[in-house]
């Protein structure tokens, strides 16, 4: 039987339309002309890491409660693009550019020439140094490897007196949201800086505010006071509508009940805890009001732009799944704070002169053995889930049987990432195989594997002559130069990782791709608007909202603010 339960309702909602992009016609589009009417002194963009719409209610009675009551909610939005990963849907959101075009097709990539993996934000100049942070190659941190600008970089060549801060726990939300030149990007590093920091590519070193911030009291950064030794949640006794408590599909990783430990003495292993629970939001939310207060944001001669990312609903959600207690509570504690940190800014700015976007990156797959459970699995996997590993190997062994049947050489004819695979260039340029060979052959041998519907080559990405309507979606994705010369494309509901519990995300179905997004505060009429509206809309509709010339060859379109 059925459970009437909110994570039955979360595994059922966004999965009756799951296979199929939206039909739904285009949102009201903005008038050519920017409003009448007086132009916000700060915009804040939050964005809220794997926050699917389907968990968000007018009901809920702090900030994320408020915004839905009183914002304008376009109640459609979805990812137009496959790979619903961290990067790419951060970057398409204030850039207003498809991943691919962006450059950012994925959080790494395999390189083609080297078949080294490349991490979507990494630098290794030395101009781009964390500051704080350990010396090894490839861990520096910029926006280099993005294609394109966003609107900070729009708003400062329009008004020299405009100022852009990001801040996320994550350091490639951070960065994918400021754009080439943003006055600072900072987010939480977990590594040597033990800290909020930033890289040498966007100043020389931390100010004092942030130093502050994260300076040493009693043996750990002053920042980590206020978090409890432990992570207390209810456990649906009595019932509260998320799923039981110790669920054997959650990751037991920091334990599946409530209680989960947080706190050590090893600053290292503090921070590592922290970052799967809610009070990671609790430190960022407290990094960007000293930000707020040092800088003096949003009192400056020119409209200043705050965009923070908040990241714990994802490793959350990545353990636990989006119907858990763990994940119920963190919204409740993510609601209560972003109301908090909403009244702090109109207190700063005042209440007109403030202009929020509410988004998400991309959603998440439930549980797969709850789907299996609750009846609402569409995978024909037993549980629901299939090992990625076992996937990559069986494509590598394939590929030697059939390249190698004298069983030589040892290394592999394709590397993986994600759902990308990408062929052994150097291999098949000494073994004198063609690559379209090693291609094909990986092709065929994945497309008979239970789980998977698609294999997706290059040549049908960029035609766009592959299974309609998912076409478009891939070749939003796709950069010929970053990209695998295939994407797996699993079933609806099938989830491939390396684990055994816990879920992901990453494919073009719904509830990967349906995000919340809503505006609210100057020059914004509350309402529900019905229609396709997606995140690469938010830069334009900002850009117009406060007077900005757009570029030429956006991909995203001024959503109208007013009826």
């Amino acid at each position: 039987m059925r459970r009437c339960t909110v994570a039955a309702a979360l595994a059922l909602g966004l999965l009756a339309s799951c296979a199929r992009p939206s039909a739904a016609p285009t949102a009201p589009r903005a008038p050519a002309t920017a409003p009448s009417g007086g132009s916000p002194h700060l915009i804040v963009l939050l964005a809220v890491d794997q926050l699917r719409p389907d968990r968000l209610s007018a009901a809920l009675p702090g900030g994320l409660g408020r915004l839905m009551r009183e914002g304008r909610v376009f109640a459609d939005a979805a990812l137009q693009h496959a790979d619903t990963e961290t990067c790419p849907g951060h970057a398409t959101m204030l850039t207003g550019r498809q991943p691919g075009p962006a450059g950012v097709p994925s959080n790494e990539f395999v390189e083609r020439d080297t078949g080294r993996r490349v991490y979507c934000v990494e630098d290794d100049g030395e101009d781009a140094a964390v500051i704080g942070g350990g010396a090894e190659p490839a861990q520096g941190r910029s926006p280099r490897k993005m294609r394109v600008s966003a609107l900070g970089d729009w708003l400062k060549a329009s008004q020299p007196g405009a100022r852009v801060f990001t801040v996320s726990g994550k350091d490639r939300a951070a960065i994918t949201l400021g754009g080439q030149h943003p006055d600072a990007a900072y987010w939480l590093d977990r590594g040597p800086a033990q800290g909020f920091t930033t890289s040498r590519y966007y100043r020389s070193e931390l100010p004092e505010w942030a130093r502050a911030f994260n300076r040493a009291a009693g043996g750990e950064p002053a920042f980590l006071a206020r978090v409890p030794d432990r992570w207390e949640h209810p456990t649906g006794a009595p019932a509260n509508g998320a799923r039981r408590d110790d669920y054997p599909a959650e990751s037991a990783q920091f334990g599946r009940t409530s209680g989960h430990p947080v706190r050590d003495p090893d600053v290292g292993v503090f921070l590592e805890r922290l970052f799967y629970t809610p009070f990671l939001d609790d430190v960022t939310l407290d990094f960007a009001r000293a930000l707020v207060r040092s800088e003096r944001v949003g009192l400056g001669p020119g409209v200043d732009l705050l965009a923070i990312s908040l990241s714990a609903t994802d490793p959350v959600g990545h353990l636990y799944g989006p119907g858990s207690q763990e994940a119920r509570d963190a919204l409740i504690r993510l609601d209560a704070a972003v109301g908090d940190f909403l009244a702090f800014c109109e207190a700063q700015v005042g209440q007109g002169s403030v202009l929020v976007v509410l988004t998400a990156d991309h959603g998440v797959l439930e549980l797969p053995e709850w789907l299996v459970e609750t009846g609402a699995s569409e995978c024909p996997l037993p549980t629901g889930r299939g090992s990625s590993r076992a996937l990559a190997e069986g494509v590598v062994a394939a590929l030697h049987s059939a390249l190698d049947p004298k069983g030589s050489p040892v290394a592999p004819w394709v590397m993986t990432s994600g759902y990308a695979l990408t062929a052994n260039r150097r291999l098949a340029e000494e073994r004198h195989v063609p690559v379209s060979r090693v291609v094909d052959l990986a092709r065929r041998w994945l497309s008979s594997q239970p789980g998977i519907v698609h294999v997706w080559t290059q040549e049908e990405i960029e035609e766009e002559t592959g299974p309609a309507p998912f076409a478009v979606l891939y070749r939003n994705s796709f950069d010929p130069e970053r990209s695998g010369d295939l994407i797996v494309q699993p079933a609806p509901t099938c989830l491939f990782s390396p684990s055994s519990t816990g879920t992901s995300h990453g494919t073009p179905y719904l509830y990967d791709r349906a995000v919340p997004l809503v505006f609210f505060g100057s020059g914004v009429a509350p309402g529900v608007v019905r229609g396709r509206a997606a995140t690469v809309d938010i830069a334009p509709t900002l850009a117009r909202a406060i007077g900005l010339e757009l570029p030429a060859g956006l991909d995203g379109h001024p959503l109208a603010l007013q009826p």
